[in-house]
């Protein structure tokens, strides 16, 4: 029993969505709703020494659930970027753009000249006394660097609550202090911001913390093209994990959505992921270390074989033996690496020659039909099949084989075979290893039923039956993706993939009934 958030009357009826506050009778229910409402989250903010603030759930999460929407507490550009309009953070178009009369700075019309947002940059630099002059509009810009960081800064005497707000979030100061990353921030952004804008109205430490609270908290926000930086203040209480139970979208605002592809339980610990999920724990481990400034330590990266996917694993070098080979542990990465079969061990050198070689071909590669396949025939030899770069050729093939549908009615029956196969693996591999990287997973589960689906229409010519178990299993796989995708905006690839797929749906549904 628990005092009523009205009137103390002892009660049990909590509000259903949070289970953190109590109310006697509906009517208290709907009276505390005004106060309530921003703060009714089904998890809370708890904190310790290893992790910080980090939030756990109050009751059991079902799955496609949305956790939170949020509004961006700050946005601006990317740090490195071509010039962007500072109104909507689109790209300048060379020939078709405005500048700001009381600042200089391009806009892509006279609408994004009056965005609250852009204040804050046009007023720092009409009291640095001159306009500024972009002239080169392809390429990075230097003068972009600093924008975000100036624009932040500024919130300190325009508004104070998304100050106070923006100073809560981790900045990781200390542990970012003389590395490579800080002294290349200190000469671009700070020194320049103090230089440039001929202010001296913020400290260098005030500025390098504003520096590192964006990198930290940023999250990269892909509702503009170039994508720009956003910081939300409740997702920055999020964990991370390389295999997170929360997976992100945005709407057409730039909005994050936080939602659950799979049931979570109550008490869990919510996670996105920092990196990029489909990297192996190597380039994961690196990325996560120079960019968020520690070493994960999360179940799939203490796990070498990445839960038995070998997915950074090698073959052994004995060309008799069947195993494969990795290093003991996540803290022996870089040094011998061995067979789990023969026990024969590699030093690190090798391994990396036959890593190095396989990625730079890889980024090289015209990635044709024909250029794929050799690559996986060649590098087969080395390489297993659930390794992340032969899966990210995998994965070119499944999408590009059969792009379009009357490309696909025409693919070889060999190339469908291969679509299929190579997709089917996909699914089952990253469902596991990357549950929530749901773009991804939408997009190859569409690729699969479109192959199943089209497979059947052939069987179906041949034989004039249509077989119920594979129309099923075209069904189960559109129905996946619909799933994965359901909360993407039209304004995304995507977003136009799901309309398509829920078409595909429910005219399977009427076949199958048929």
């Amino acid at each position: 029993m628990n005092p009523c958030t009205i009137c103390k009357t002892e009660t049990k009826n909590s509000c259903s969505n949070c289970k953190e506050v109590f109310y006697c009778c509906v009517e208290h229910q709907k009276q505390d709703w005004k106060n309530h409402k921003k703060n009714c989250h089904p998890y809370k903010i708890v904190q310790n020494e290893e992790l910080g603030r980090h939030l756990i759930t109050t009751r059991t999460i079902k799955p496609f659930e949305i956790i939170l929407k949020e509004a961006p507490l700050f946005r601006g550009p990317s740090q490195l970027t071509p010039p962007v309009c500072l109104g909507c953070l689109n790209a300048i178009e060379p020939t078709d753009y405005i500048n700001c009369e009381q600042c200089g700075w391009p806009l892509c019309g006279v609408e994004c000249k009056t965005k609250d947002e852009h204040r804050f940059e046009c007023e720092l630099t009409v009291k640095r006394g001159k306009k500024v002059n972009v002239q080169e509009f392809t390429n990075p810009h230097p003068l972009y660097q600093c924008l975000s960081t100036a624009r932040c800064l500024m919130l300190r005497d325009k508004d104070a609550e998304k100050w106070k707000q923006i100073n809560e979030l981790e900045s990781l100061e200390d542990q970012r202090r003389g590395s490579m990353q800080w002294k290349a921030d200190y000469e671009s952004v700070c020194k320049f911001i103090i230089k440039y804008f001929n202010t001296q109205a913020f400290s260098e430490d005030e500025i390098m913390r504003i520096i590192g609270i964006l990198q930290i908290n940023g999250h990269e926000v892909p509702t503009s093209d170039p994508a720009h930086v956003g910081i939300f203040y409740n997702a920055s209480f999020l964990e991370h994990s390389c295999t997170p139970n929360l997976a992100k979208s945005f709407n057409k605002d730039g909005h994050l959505i936080l939602w659950a592809p799979k049931e979570i339980k109550k008490g869990s610990h919510l996670s996105i992921c920092y990196s990029d999920a489909v990297w192996g724990t190597a380039d994961r481990q690196r990325h996560l270390m120079q960019t968020k400034i520690f070493k994960c330590q999360c179940p799939r990266c203490i796990d070498v074989s990445e839960y038995a996917t070998n997915y950074s694993a090698l073959k052994c070098e004995k060309s008799e033996c069947r195993g494969l080979m990795l290093p003991a542990n996540l803290n022996d990465w870089h040094k011998d690496w061995t067979c789990n079969e023969c026990k024969h061990q590699v030093d690190k050198t090798y391994v990396n020659n036959i890593l190095e070689r396989a990625g730079s071909d890889l980024n090289a590669m015209d990635k044709t039909k024909e250029n794929c396949l050799k690559y996986l025939s060649h590098y087969g030899r080395w390489l297993p099949s659930h390794h992340y770069y032969m899966c990210e050729v995998k994965i070119h093939l499944v999408q590009q084989l059969g792009k379009e549908p009357q490309e696909l009615m025409i693919l070889s029956n060999e190339d469908l075979k291969i679509k299929l196969e190579y997709g089917r693996e996909l699914v089952e591999l990253y469902e596991k290893l990357a549950p929530c990287e749901v773009r991804m997973l939408g997009t190859l589960c569409f690729e699969v039923h479109s192959a199943v689906a089209e497979n059947t229409r052939r069987i179906s010519l041949e034989t004039s039956l249509s077989p119920k178990e594979l129309l099923e299993e075209a069904l189960m796989y559109v129905e996946k993706s619909v799933n994965y995708l359901q909360y993407e905006s039209d304004i995304f690839v995507e977003g136009h993939m799901l309309k398509q797929a829920k078409i595909n749906r429910d005219a399977l549904k009427m076949v199958i009934r048929m």
